[in-house]
């Protein structure tokens, strides 16, 4: 009878950490309804219980101690989920700032992954980033790090903050580093705009530069497409090795 408790108990720890993952992760936009993302969850916790259901610690004595129990569940799985969604909101960043640096930052566009309009660029940055993230293997590293976390102690507060801060600093980097060619180009073509204003302001210069900069911005961005796997694979590793020494506690 015990084992049956147990067993009821692990289910329910490993549904309430899955599900809390699925609904925070990039990999399944507001789009997908609701009960298939549940369902999906069921699915997968019916596959991880007989794998993680030794690790999992023992009955709680009393409700409350229940509730808790799986309430961590759910902060382990938002964690879980919520740092790719990191990962690609720093590919969204970089281009919106693309946007506002080519001048499509005031065409907004629906964006199905947040359920939020966006501008272009920034959209197709985050449909590429998406797809680039089921290419390079991010869902089975999430799922994988899942099946790790049970073997880990959890997360404590001081070790989170400090991680947190970190990866938010290295995520910002990142998307700094996606911007920078398209934006170099532009900053030179505005400085090249400004220092013929000064010799010859009857030209308009700043009227020539808008398409100037959306056509070298576009062509700069389809050559440099190639360089956001790269990104991706390296925000990758560093998500997954910052959730790593989250789930050690430090």
């Amino acid at each position: 009878m015990s084992f049956d408790n147990h067993l009821l108990f692990a289910s329910l720890c490993v549904f309430a950490r899955c599900t809390s993952m699925l609904m925070s992760a990039p990999l399944f936009g507001t789009t997908v309804p609701v009960q298939i993302r549940v369902m999906f969850g069921v699915v997968l916790t019916l596959s991880l219980v007989p794998v993680v259901q030794s690790h999992v610690g023992p009955l709680p004595p009393d409700l409350m101690s229940l509730f808790l129990a799986v309430l961590r569940e759910v902060l382990v799985g938002l964690l879980l989920g919520g740092l790719l969604q990191f990962l690609v909101a720093a590919v969204q960043m970089a281009g919106a700032f693309l946007d506002v640096q080519v001048g499509t930052g005031s065409a907004q566009v629906f964006n199905p992954f947040l359920g939020t309009t966006t501008s272009p660029i920034a959209q197709f940055k985050v449909m590429l980033a998406t797809v680039l993230v089921f290419l390079l293997n991010g869902h089975r590293m999430m799922i994988a790090a899942f099946v790790r976390s049970y073997d880990m102690p959890g997360p404590t507060l001081a070790p989170v903050q400090s991680e947190v801060l970190s990866f938010i600093g290295q995520m910002a980097m990142l998307s700094l580093q996606i911007a920078a060619p398209v934006a170099a180009v532009t900053v030179i073509i505005d400085v090249a705009a400004g220092i013929v204003n000064k010799a010859v302001p009857q030209t308009q210069p700043f009227l020539l530069s808008l398409p100037a900069k959306l056509a070298f911005g576009m062509v700069l961005l389809a050559i440099g497409l190639p360089a956001l796997v790269a990104a991706v694979q390296g925000g990758l590793d560093i998500t997954f090795d910052h959730l790593g020494h989250m789930l050690r506690g430090g």
